[in-house]
């Protein structure tokens, strides 16, 4: 299914740090550690995953200290939130990028679904050790599952915003709520893969074409769109 414009990779790290989770730097040599050990260890956890990423490899990785770690965080736990803060804030610029119906031009509804479950698929693929690393913390720390969930409610309203400008192409009779529970089973499947580490269908394991194919597939039927236009 063709799409009108290519979606492009994942950006990579925002680079301010004026996050609300951490407290704002009073200089810019300080400024610069903080960034350096936001960068370090989403490098770190991104190669190796957190389980076996340590304070003392982070600093290293970073050019700092281990005191320098601890006047800016508190624990690795409360480094994980403001990572957390600064990747939605990125993925949320992109999210914006997406919802803009100038953006798509005259593309088809099918169209940009295809596109926008591409988006998703390499997005997870990208950043599969990000994403485990917050589901493995947000079983125990609720701010970062909070903030997983107001970023999925982000992303819904916003795409909903955006497919129900066409609502005419769209055969189910309750097209918001349709659109909404399209994107938690797309979201809910995605996560799924990064847990289990793959997606069985079928009595086989989907690769990332194949799951962004039958993705695109079930929303596009789930949806009635019209796939003539």
């Amino acid at each position: 299914m063709p799409r009108s414009q290519p979606p492009q990779p994942p950006q990579p790290p925002a680079r301010t740090t004026a996050l609300a989770s951490v407290q704002a730097p009073k200089q810019a040599r300080s400024e610069q550690t903080l960034l350096r050990l936001l960068d370090a260890a989403e490098a770190l956890i991104q190669e190796k995953g957190l389980a076996d990423v340590s304070i003392p490899e982070i600093v290293r990785r970073a050019g700092s200290s281990v005191g320098g770690f601890y006047a800016r965080f508190r624990d690795k736990d409360e480094l994980l939130r403001a990572l957390e803060e600064r990747f939605f804030r990125r993925l949320d610029e992109r999210v914006e990028e997406l919802a803009d119906p100038a953006y798509w031009g005259r593309a088809g509804t099918a169209a940009i679904v295809a596109s926008c479950m591409h988006e998703l698929v390499a997005t997870y693929r990208a950043e599969n050790n990000m994403i485990n690393a917050f589901l493995l913390r947000a079983a125990r720390d609720v701010e970062i599952r909070d903030e997983g969930m107001r970023f999925r409610q982000r992303v819904s309203a916003r795409i909903s915003d955006l497919l129900l400008t066409r609502r005419g192409e769209i055969g189910h009779p309750d097209p918001a709520v349709a659109i909404d529970l399209g994107i938690q089973l797309a979201f809910g499947l995605m996560l799924q893969n990064v847990i289990f580490g793959e997606l069985r269908a079928g009595s086989r394991v989907l690769g990332d074409a194949a799951i962004e194919v039958e993705l695109t597939r079930n929303f596009i039927a789930y949806l009635g769109i019209d796939v003539s236009r």
